[in-house]
């Protein structure tokens, strides 16, 4: 599963997450290499040592952004909360 940063400050009233990238660079550019589908689960993160939650993929117009693109939406059962390693 792809893991891909979110900004989840920044989703949408109805819990749609917009803001995706993959090793720093937007979840869109790299759509078609990656290979991704709609209905495809990765595993999104917004601070490394914080939470991780799964994800599904979808293609959709975004009211915000004025266009269509990839966006999340997360699975909040799925929540995993990260140890940090600072004390």
């Amino acid at each position: 599963m792809l893991k891909v940063f979110t900004d989840f400050n920044a989703r949408t009233a109805d819990d749609i997450c917009w803001n995706l990238n993959y090793r720093g660079k937007d979840l869109s550019e790299q759509a078609s290499d990656l290979r991704l589908a709609r209905g495809d689960k990765i595993i999104l993160y917004q601070d490394e040592d914080d939470f991780e939650v799964i994800g599904m993929l979808d293609f959709r117009y975004v009211p915000i952004l004025a266009r269509e693109t990839w966006i999340a939406i997360p699975d909040w059962s799925t929540l995993v909360r990260k140890q940090s390693n600072t004390r």
